[in-house]
């Protein structure tokens, strides 16, 4: 990458509001850019949340733009055109719908190139498939006018590319995590008392927003399954979303309340994931899940769904266990071979931390990254 003067300001721009695993990428990539080439301004939308305080606390530019409804788009739009003023911006970045209509309505000089991050197919995303469907074709409107599309797997990329109009360009990018940041050695003190958790426990975990696309549903019902064969098992849940009084009522309902834990929000889930022997990932939609990553890098044996990219990151039976048909029956099935398997399933850990090591780390991440900007700024 050829070297400038002075480094492109890169706008981050997302709605504040859930923290999940797009915001927590948002901050892995803003903290390794490498700063002689570009230096990024995190642009929270419309409330002052989670993803704004780690900026802060983290020593990141930050922009804040208000958004008092959805619908309110033209003030945002020119706030955000305030903002690129203000830091001269040289690319902008966006992550969801709300932040690529502001882009797409913003005036852009040919100079100012513009790049969309797509996780996944968001139709699923919504309980309501009409709204599903129009947020999907306005989103993909989006994308076709953009400089380009970065995708997080070959899923992905193979499905926008069979486009009748595809978008200008197509980079695939996986998701990458710092193996030295997810170390499982750095957490080899006990961490369940902080839980209520004994310490001989089986523990089943997962980590991510409490939304129902994380099937989270279907991971309690499977857990039920699972305690009547293991009674000493524990079900850990890391991190808070909209379902979250729903789900904490549907465990007392299901008669595993007392076995099971819900942490809320989480600023760092480490040590919950060094609390458990298994992660699961129950999700009917999604792209790659950080949080999946994150235990992969920390050694634990997985248990996944096979949606969106996971089956690009993860090896059926060497790295981990897929559930091949929906439902909680087939979760239950891959958790209890798991389980009657320990030396299999602890030899699936560290092969999937090796995955990570090879394949999925912040720094490869973050080299793609910044050739996709540097290619896409050669052209504007």
């Amino acid at each position: 990458m050829e070297h400038s003067e002075k480094p492109a300001v890169v706008l981050l721009v997302r709605v504040d509001g859930n923290f999940g695993g797009v915001e927590r990428y948002i901050l892995n990539l803003a903290e390794n850019l490498d700063r002689r080439f570009y230096y990024p301004v995190v642009v929270p939308l419309a409330n002052h949340g989670e993803l704004e305080r780690q900026a802060v606390e983290k020593g990141l530019p930050v922009e804040f733009i208000p958004m008092s409804g959805r619908v309110r788009i033209l003030p945002a739009v020119r706030r955000l055109a305030e903002v690129v003023r203000k830091w001269d911006a040289g690319l902008i970045h966006t992550f969801g719908l709300r932040s690529n209509t502001l882009a797409g309505l913003l005036r852009r000089p040919p100079s100012l190139p513009w790049v969309i991050r797509l996780p996944n197919i968001n139709s699923a995303d919504y309980a309501n498939p009409v709204r599903g469907w129009l947020s999907h074709e306005f989103n993909n409107f989006w994308i076709r006018r953009a400089n380009a599309l970065q995708v997080i797997s070959p899923h992905l990329e193979a499905y926008v590319k069979q486009w009748r109009h595809p978008p200008r360009r197509v980079y695939y990018i996986p998701n990458g995590v710092d193996p030295a940041v997810y170390d499982p050695s750095r957490f080899t003190r006990p961490v369940r008392a902080a839980w209520g958790i004994p310490e001989d426990a089986l523990v089943i975990g997962s980590a991510g927003r409490l939304d129902r696309v994380k099937g989270f549903d279907h991971l309690l019902r499977a857990f039920r399954a699972v305690l009547s064969s293991h009674p000493a098992a524990w079900l850990l849940l890391a991190g808070a979303g909209p379902d979250e009084s729903r789900l904490r009522q549907s465990a007392r309902t299901l008669g595993i309340g007392h076995r099971t834990v819900f942490t809320g929000y989480l600023a760092d889930v480490r040590p919950c994931l060094a609390a458990m022997d298994l992660f699961v990932c129950s999700s009917i939609s999604e792209g790659v899940p950080m949080a999946l990553l994150e235990a992969m890098a920390m050694e634990k044996p997985i248990v996944t769904t096979r949606v969106g990219g996971i089956d690009s990151i993860l090896e059926n039976g060497a790295e981990g266990r897929f559930a091949e048909q929906p439902g909680w029956e087939c979760l239950a099935a891959a958790i209890e071979d798991l389980i009657g398997h320990p030396e299999q399933a602890r030899h699936m850990g560290r092969a999937a931390r090796h995955r990570v090591l090879r394949d999925l780390t912040t720094g490869r991440m973050v080299e793609k990254v910044q050739t996709m900007y540097h290619e896409i700024r050669k052209e504007a």
